[in-house]
């Protein structure tokens, strides 16, 4: 299996230029689907392997910058999930925080130490007919950092976090259109996999097509299609056609 060296710039993959651009240009000469994924609990279970050290790292930070007890920050940090979509969007709403200063604190080196390789994850997205795509409400280093442990980072083209959306992360609609706006395609072109239904939302209504990965089975209609598991759905749904 090849192994991916790292990351580089503002989390690029250490993808050669040439060999980038001669895959950018050939795909987008050919209406192929362009494959959109969110990262926590859409590639790999981050319920299991961050959320509960990244919560703790969220807290930490704070009661330190806000000089907040731990029952308190613990509150303020669900108040501000629930109510715009991520903590740091309610942070620079209401409070004067260096947005990447938040990021980094809550993304440290360890917290994806514990990721696993995913040898049949690698396989089914080295199969899919289109290039892939992370879109992600973390940093990039991180995410890249969770893809290399997954052993997949060399198949990913580029990750659009929460600094390429100028920290306004899913489910604005801003996020997306930046994105799109990244990739030079319309968003039909998209097939978008995200565990969240506000993200999906967003993202059908600006014409991407839509993939819940729902653990529970719960249905719901904010999604084209639903799966249980992200290796579950079949690559013959994202023909041009069905995008449209």
């Amino acid at each position: 299996m090849k192994k991916f060296s790292g990351t580089s710039g503002r989390g690029r993959s250490r993808v050669s230029v040439g060999a980038r651009r001669w895959r950018l240009l050939a795909w987008r000469r050919k209406p192929l689907p362009v494959f959109l994924f969110d990262l926590d609990n859409t590639l790999y279970d981050a319920d299991r392997y961050c959320f509960p050290w990244m919560h703790i790292h969220i807290n930490s930070f704070l009661m330190r910058e806000l000089d907040l007890e731990p029952e308190a920050a613990d509150r303020l940090r669900r108040h501000y999930w629930r109510r715009y979509g991520t903590t740091l969007a309610g942070l620079m709403r209401h409070h004067p925080v260096d947005p990447r200063a938040f990021l980094e604190a809550i993304h440290p080196p360890v917290l994806s130490a514990d990721v696993p390789e995913n040898p049949r994850l690698r396989l089914w997205l080295s199969r899919l007919p289109g290039p892939v795509y992370v879109f992600t409400n973390s940093s990039a280093s991180h995410a890249w950092r969770v893809l290399e442990r997954l052993q997949v980072a060399d198949l990913v083209e580029e990750v659009f976090d929460m600094e390429s959306a100028d920290f306004q992360g899913k489910p604005h609609h801003h996020a997306y259109r930046q994105v799109l706006g990244r990739l030079r395609i319309p968003a039909w072109r998209c097939v978008f996999f995200d565990d969240t239904l506000a993200n999906l939302r967003t993202a059908r209504w600006l014409g991407m097509q839509t993939v819940h990965i729902e653990k529970k089975r719960r249905r719901a209609r904010s999604a084209h299609q639903q799966v249980h598991a992200l290796l579950g759905w079949e690559h013959g749904a994202a023909s041009p056609k069905t995008c449209r």
